[in-house]
C-alpha cells in the first residue's frame, strides 16, 4: 500500500486493520514480560476487590438475574452470564485502588480490559498466547484512546470521565480480537463502543468506590462485551464512526479531541510499556507523595515522634481528587500520610481502613522519582511482593505463589483453565 494511501485512511480503518493483524504478531519479548506484569498486578486487584464494597456490589448483581454460567466471579467458585460476570469482575478490579493507571491518557487501563478478556478466554478457551495478545491490545486501545480524549476531558474543562471512555474501546478491540473479528467487524463494533461511550466524574463524590469502581471499570468493560456480542449475533452498522468528514465521534465529544494520538507509532510504539503500577494500594497522585515521605524518612532516620507537622505543596485540580473532601481513605492524602508516618509504611489494611483516618496538620509536591512509575519501575520480584500481598487478603498463601508463577509462563498454557482455578478459593 503506497504512504498517499495509508495517511488517507481514517484512524478507524488503521485501528480495526491493526486489530486484526495484532492476533498474529509476536510480542516484543520486553512487551511481552511487561504484559504479564500488569495481568497480575490486575488480577491481584480483582481477588483483593472481591471482598470490599464495590466488589461485593458487583457480585450481587451478577448473581441476581437469570442466564447461564459462562464466566467466573473472581473471588468465589460461582459463575453468571458473560456480561455480568465481567460487570461483577470490573467492580472488583478497582475496588482496591491497586490496579494500575496510565498518566498521559488519564486512563487505569487494566481495571477496565482484563475482566472483559478473562471472561471471554474462559468462554471462548483460548490459549495463554492469543490471551495475552489480546490483553496487550486492550492496552494499546485504551490508551491511546485515553490520549486522544484527554485533552477535552481535564478536570478542568470537562465533566466528563476520561477513565470510562478509554477502557471501554480497549476492552471492546480485546475481546473482539479474542472472537476473530474481521476488520469490518471491529468498525462496525466502533460505532456500537462509540453509541455506548458515557462517564461523568461524579465518583469523586463516591464514599465507597462503588460508582467510581463502575465507571472506571464495571461498566465500560461489560458494555465492551454486551457490543462484540451485539456483533457476534448479527447485528450491523456501516459506517465509519471516527471519519472526521461526516459526524465522527471525536468532534462530538470536543473540538480540544487529539484523534492523531490513536494513530501516533501504532504498531512499533508500546504503550503498555508506558503504563505505571502503583506501589501502594491508593489513588495515582498519592503515590509520588508517598514515595517522597518514605525517602525523606529513611535518609534522616526519621520516626513519628520526631515529627511536629508535614508541609505538602500540590497541584490544585489533583489536590481536588485527592484532598480533604475525599472520604474514601486509599482516595484522601492526609490520611494515607499519615498512616505512613505513624506505621512507617501503608499496607494494604491501612490504606483501606476507615476508622484509621485522622487529622494531622498537612498542607496541600507532586515527585517525578516515585518507585513504580515508568521511569522508576518496579522490579519483577517487587512486582511479585505486591501481587502476593494483595492476594493474601483472599487467597491461602499457596495458591497465591502458584497464581503468580502461572501468570509469568501463561503464554505456554493452551488456555486459561489452570489461572481461573487459582482464582476461585472456594475450591481451593
Amino acid at each position: 500500500m503506497s504512504e498517499a494511501n495509508v495517511q488517507q485512511e481514517t484512524p478507524g480503518v488503521r485501528s480495526a486493520r491493526f486489530a486484526v493483524a495484532s492476533r498474529d504478531t509476536t510480542l516484543p519479548p520486553e512487551v511481552a514480560k511487561k504484559t504479564m506484569v500488569h495481568i497480575l498486578d490486575t488480577l491481584a486487584a480483582i481477588v483483593s476487590g472481591s471482598i470490599l464494597e464495590a466488589g461485593i456490589a458487583g457480585q450481587k448483581y451478577a448473581l441476581s438475574g437469570h442466564g447461564p454460567g459462562q464466566a467466573t466471579i473472581i473471588g468465589t467458585s460461582l459463575k453468571a452470564p458473560l456480561i455480568e460476570a465481567t460487570l461483577a469482575n470490573g467492580m472488583c478490579a478497582h475496588a482496591d485502588e491497586s490496579e494500575d493507571s496510565h498518566e498521559t491518557s488519564q486512563n487505569h487501563p487494566g481495571c477496565g480490559v482484563l475482566p472483559a478478556v478473562l471472561s471471554i478466554a474462559e468462554y471462548t478457551k483460548c490459549s495463554g498466547e492469543d490471551f495475552l495478545r489480546a490483553v496487550n491490545l486492550g492496552y494499546e486501545i485504551t490508551i491511546r484512546f485515553g490520549q486522544a480524549l484527554a485533552p477535552a476531558m481535564s478536570f478542568a474543562k470537562s465533566s466528563l470521565s476520561c477513565h470510562a471512555f478509554g477502557p471501554l474501546f480497549g476492552a471492546g478491540f480485546a475481546v473482539g480480537s479474542l472472537l476473530k473479528f474481521s476488520e469490518e467487524l471491529f468498525l462496525i463494533l466502533l460505532n456500537c463502543l462509540a453509541q455506548e461511550a458515557s462517564g461523568l466524574t461524579k465518583w469523586r463524590l463516591d464514599d465507597a468506590h462503588t460508582l467510581k469502581s463502575y465507571v472506571f471499570a464495571g461498566m465500560p468493560s461489560s458494555n465492551a462485551v454486551k457490543c462484540a456480542f451485539m456483533l457476534k449475533a448479527g447485528w450491523t452498522g456501516q459506517g465509519d464512526v471516527l471519519n472526521r468528514a461526516d459526524r465522527n465521534f471525536f468532534d462530538s465529544i470536543s473540538p480540544n479531541a487529539k484523534p492523531e494520538a490513536l494513530l501516533r507509532g501504532l504498531g512499533s510504539e508500546y504503550r503498555i510499556l508506558e503504563t505505571d503500577l502503583k506501589k501502594y494500594s491508593v489513588g495515582f497522585p498519592i503515590a509520588a507523595p508517598l514515595a517522597a515521605l518514605k525517602e525523606i524518612f529513611a535518609k534522616n532516620s526519621l520516626t513519628a515522634d520526631r515529627v511536629q507537622s508535614i508541609n505538602l505543596r500540590y497541584n490544585d485540580a489533583w489536590y481536588r481528587v485527592i484532598g480533604d473532601q475525599n472520604r474514601m481513605p486509599d482516595l484522601n492524602l492526609r490520611h494515607c500520610m499519615a498512616a505512613t508516618v505513624i506505621n512507617g509504611s501503608l499496607t494494604f489494611d491501612a490504606s483501606h481502613n476507615i476508622d484509621l483516618m485522622a487529622k494531622p496538620q498537612i498542607t496541600a509536591s507532586q515527585g517525578k522519582d516515585v518507585l513504580g512509575r515508568i521511569d522508576n519501575p518496579m522490579t519483577q520480584e517487587q512486582s511479585n511482593t505486591k501481587a502476593n500481598e494483595v492476594l493474601c487478603t483472599v487467597l491461602p498463601t499457596r495458591a497465591a505463589q502458584q497464581l503468580i508463577e502461572a501468570v509469568w509462563s501463561v503464554e505456554k498454557e493452551l488456555s486459561l483453565e489452570r489461572v481461573i482455578a487459582l482464582i476461585q478459593p472456594g475450591q481451593l
